[in-house]
């Protein structure tokens, strides 16, 4: 398997983080000094931003530190796969994007931990003391199927856009690659697994259908050539 990966937008992300972090030090300062000069309503302000820009920036840098380990546990968890499976990592529309034979899959990676339940689409996460310790750098959970029905959405109008002679489904994957979430999925609107069942649902769906080397040998051009922002 190929691994394809715009380095550069990442690295732009770690640098947007640390500017934000510091950003909110400034601000809690600022509200510091502004207190001492009992310009109190200015001092609430600088620091409900100040702890909303530090803790984005935080994130940020944390994100931009996780991404290259998912992307090697990604390639790890798929690279039996010969070369007509190529996995883009924020190169298209969407973070993450696998081209093989048989279709393209949007995977939703996430790195959270603990135990993770989902019931219709509804996401809920136990608190602990561990995850209120790592508040200001902890990756949020969200809703990856909703996350997965929008970065779908996404590349396939990119594909409509930019190719439109090509007619193929953008399929969408949730994949937690932390080995220490505990999924409990009652009912999900899109596939989620762990970071080890992904290979094996990638193999299961190769028995739709194989796509013709034209269409593969297209997509493969397409992605190749995509804009590096």
């Amino acid at each position: 398997m190929r691994t394809i990966t715009n380095e550069q937008l990442m690295a732009r992300g770690g640098r947007l983080g640390q500017v934000a972090t510091l950003i909110g030090l400034v601000m809690v300062f600022g509200a510091l000094i502004a207190s001492f000069a009992q310009y109190r309503m200015m001092a609430i302000i600088l620091v409900a931003l100040g702890v909303v820009m530090y803790t984005l920036g935080g994130r940020g840098q944390q994100q931009a530190m996780r991404g290259p380990q998912r992307i090697q546990r990604l390639t790890g968890a798929l690279g039996e796969f010969d070369d007509r499976y190529r996995l883009y990592n924020h190169v298209l529309p969407v973070d993450h994007a696998l081209l093989t034979p048989h279709g393209i899959f949007v995977l939703i990676v996430s790195g959270v931990d603990g135990r993770i339940r989902c019931f219709k689409d509804k996401w809920v996460r136990d608190m602990s003391l561990r995850r209120g310790l790592r508040f200001f750098t902890e990756e949020s959970l969200g809703n990856p199927t909703k996350e997965t029905q929008k970065g779908v959405e996404r590349l396939q109008k990119y594909i409509e856009e930019e190719a439109p002679d090509i007619n193929t489904e953008v399929q969408g994957v949730v994949v937690f690659v932390n080995p220490e979430a505990r999924l409990e999925v009652t009912t999900a609107s899109v596939p989620v697994m762990p970071l080890r069942r992904l290979k094996g649902h990638i193999r299961r769906a190769s028995a739709r259908g194989e796509m013709s080397p034209e269409m593969l040998g297209a997509l493969t051009k397409l992605f190749e050539e995509a804009p590096r922002i």
